[in-house]
């Protein structure tokens, strides 16, 4: 493949290769001389979860994807920290993800699945080079001064607060090489691959319930691994979206990290996709799998079950766009109220207010009524397709 063709770039090669090895090493030899303090164990967890939600939701929720605003603050604390996970600068990173999702599994995506897990996981970085990069679709990143300047001394803010703050809090109790191993680089490595799992094995195991145009797969244990970036089939469907796991249940650190700051006024405009939306797609795979289940099972039987199948779907996407105008109804005359009640009171005022209110309340129970024609339409596809699949090929 081209890429396999370019020079390797040295600089990355050895530190992928001896960051690993120098963090095995050397966490056994100093554990069997001194043991572990506690707080080795909590400058480990502190900086990995400091540094490793940096990524998901700053470098790559934020940054890359723009899936929502955050405070200067949040932003400033995202380049610092990002920067200490060793994954190069915002503007390389991200620009890199974005190709990804631009190109994804094509020889144009610059950790391509196609070519394998080691590819993918940690061989493309050994070609990548910082030289003659292009920037050009990360203008809007470009405009930010504190993402020129990280871009600039990410190495150098790697090295001061990535190793010199875990070196120093270590020295606070006499053991600074301690801190300096758990904190620097036995963290560094626990990041780099738990990053570099979501660029493989979130492409090669796991379900695709939201879209099948590429490798991506949800896999909840990953999400485990990854600060909740496992849900990658429903981050590639709708990237757009602050959430991978979008049920309450789904283990999303990152997800819930965001909302928190949202709570306190730290993030705004946290973009989620219509529920509506979610669920068409996820009908959209559905019937995939039944024409291919279909395709296997006898001719005679595959006409009357497409038909069926067929109305279903249609009952079920009138049934999904009648819901969403509903909740698109509400929601304006609910800003309508809302403006209308700055205004002074007087009876023209209080009348348009009446009025607002009467068409609130005839919009909620179409809602409702829409609500339950939605659920009828999925238990019936659900119920069709469960027959279907009990059909042998």
């Amino acid at each position: 493949m081209a890429r396999t063709q370019k020079p390797l770039y040295w600089p990355n090669v050895l530190f992928l290769t001896l960051s690993p090895l120098a963090a095995l090493i050397g966490a056994v030899v100093y554990t069997r001389l001194y043991g572990i303090h506690p707080l080795e164990i909590t400058l480990f967890l502190l900086m990995f979860f400091a540094t490793g939600l940096s990524i998901t939701g700053g470098y790559h929720r934020h940054f890359a994807h723009v899936s929502y605003k955050a405070h200067p603050l949040v932003r400033l604390f995202y380049l610092i920290f990002g920067a200490c996970a060793l994954q190069n600068s915002v503007l390389n990173w991200a620009s890199d993800h974005r190709n990804h999702h631009k190109y994804v599994d094509t020889e144009r995506d610059p950790y391509n699945a196609a070519l394998g897990f080691w590819t993918s996981h940690i061989g493309w970085i050994f070609y990548q080079s910082p030289v003659d990069r292009s920037f050009t679709n990360v203008g809007d990143l470009l405009r930010d001064q504190w993402v020129r300047w990280q871009h600039r001394y990410h190495w150098q803010v790697a090295v001061v607060v990535g190793f010199g703050f875990p070196l120093l809090a270590g020295a606070l109790i006499g053991r600074p090489v301690g801190g300096l191993i758990w904190g620097g680089l036995v963290r560094v490595v626990f990041v780099h691959h738990m990053t570099f799992f979501i660029n493989s094995l979130a492409h090669m195991w796991g379900r695709q319930p939201y879209a099948r145009t590429d490798t991506s797969r949800d896999s909840w244990w990953l999400a485990f691994l990854t600060n909740g970036e496992g849900y990658h089939n429903f981050h590639h469907r709708f990237p757009s979206d602050y959430r991978n796991g979008i049920h309450w249940y789904q283990w999303d650190p990152t997800k819930w990290m965001i909302w928190a700051l949202h709570a306190v006024r730290m993030t705004e405009r946290l973009h989620r996709i219509p529920p509506h939306l979610i669920l068409k797609a996820r009908v959209e795979v559905d019937a995939i799998d039944a024409e291919m289940h279909l395709q296997r099972i006898a001719p005679e039987l595959g006409v009357s079950w497409r038909q069926r199948l067929e109305a279903a779907k249609v009952r079920m996407d009138h049934a999904m766009v009648q819901w969403a105008e509903a909740k698109a109804k509400i929601r304006e005359l609910k800003e309508t109220a809302w403006k209308d009640s700055e205004h002074t009171r007087h009876a023209a005022a209080d009348e348009a207010r009446r009025a607002v209110a009467t068409a609130r309340q005839h919009w909620k129970a179409k809602l409702q009524e829409y609500e339950s024609r939605l659920k009828g339409a999925r238990n019936e596809w659900r119920l069709l397709l469960q027959g279907l699949s009990n059909i042998p090929a």
